[in-house]
């Protein structure tokens, strides 16, 4: 292997792992969508949280599941409630986001807000 030749081979590694990462976290994003293309089940998300503090909100009974960007500081970040949550649920997880992310971009998605 030349002097460089391992760099390549780091690189197609990574690109692999990368790919890897990306297709399981879109698998994560809350589950299937139903035929009509609205998501089956309650989402929050943040644009832009940055590094603050937000992990009591993760903590709330019907949270599923959360993921967030691999950049840093993170850029998106993603939670998915229970079956059972309601438009209430996720506007209390909202609530808490904001006020633990006061400058990210906070919204809510569910089943009957469309797609």
């Amino acid at each position: 292997m030349s002097r460089y030749g391992w760099l390549s081979v780091v690189a197609a590694r990574s690109a692999a792992v990368l790919a890897a990462v990306l297709a399981l976290t879109a698998c994560g994003t809350g589950g299937a969508d139903s035929p009509d293309g609205r998501p089956d089940r309650w989402t929050v998300s943040a644009s832009d949280p940055g590094t603050g503090l937000y992990e009591q909100c993760l903590e709330d009974p019907l949270v599923e599941e959360s993921y967030v960007s691999a950049d840093y500081p993170a850029s998106h970040l993603g939670i998915s409630l229970a079956g059972a949550a309601t438009d209430e649920d996720a506007q209390r997880v909202a609530e808490c986001l904001r006020q633990a992310l006061p400058s990210a971009k906070v919204s809510v998605m569910g089943p009957q807000t469309g797609s």
